[in-house]
């Protein structure tokens, strides 16, 4: 009578063209559930269930991964907040609701971008020149409205960075959990215009 070992079943690799999202949608899912501190190669390659080498073979490392998240992020925005309304004034309040609703759909991208510093992250080249791309969409919307007569005499980068400013300190609260407005979208609308008509009013 012979013995016939037991061989374990091959484990299962994943697909080297899958790897990059799998992996990025691990990281995304360790960022909500965990926070960002949770964002480790080890915790995303087991979340990813891959070795963490592949990590480093696909993304050169954690901050190559940081690099994908906030590039997706950027482009999902821009595809999202590029509005184009007739009315220069309510494109750009189209503009500053569809930034907000990008931030409170897509959290953990907007955390990677916006809301952590992740130490040791340095932003490449590349990354950097999406999110410089992503203000120019803002920065053009509000040279729409100057070309309409708002906003005269004001610079229109000083424009989009005051907006910007202010949109981003009001989503930020709401995704930190600290809004108490009545009507959360009608107070955010209220707010956003009268920051408008205060910075149409003549520049001091």
């Amino acid at each position: 009578m012979f013995y016939t070992p037991v061989v374990p079943p091959r484990p299962q690799r994943t697909p080297s063209q899958d790897i990059v999202p799998e992996v990025l949608a691990a990281a995304l899912d360790l960022i909500a559930t965990e926070g960002p501190e949770g964002l480790t190669v080890r915790a995303l390659a087991r979340r990813a269930g891959v070795a963490p080498m592949s990590i480093y073979n696909h993304f050169d490392g954690k901050n190559g991964v940081l690099d994908a998240i906030i590039i997706d992020g950027f482009n999902i925005l821009a595809s999202e907040s590029d509005t184009t309304l007739n009315d220069p004034r309510e494109n750009l309040l189209a503009g500053s609701g569809a930034y907000r609703t990008f931030a409170l759909e897509h959290r953990a991208h907007y955390t990677a971008m916006f809301l952590h510093q992740f130490v040791g992250y340095t932003p490449s080249p590349d990354t950097m020149y999406v999110a410089a791309k992503g203000f120019e969409i803002l920065a053009g919307q509000v040279q729409q409205c100057q070309q309409a007569g708002l906003f005269a005499d004001r610079l229109y980068p000083d424009v989009a960075q005051q907006l910007w400013a202010a949109v981003h300190g009001y989503v930020a609260l709401e995704i930190f959990g600290i809004n108490f407005a009545s009507d959360r979208d009608k107070v955010f609308y209220d707010f956003v215009g009268s920051l408008l008509r205060g910075l149409d009013s003549p520049n001091a």
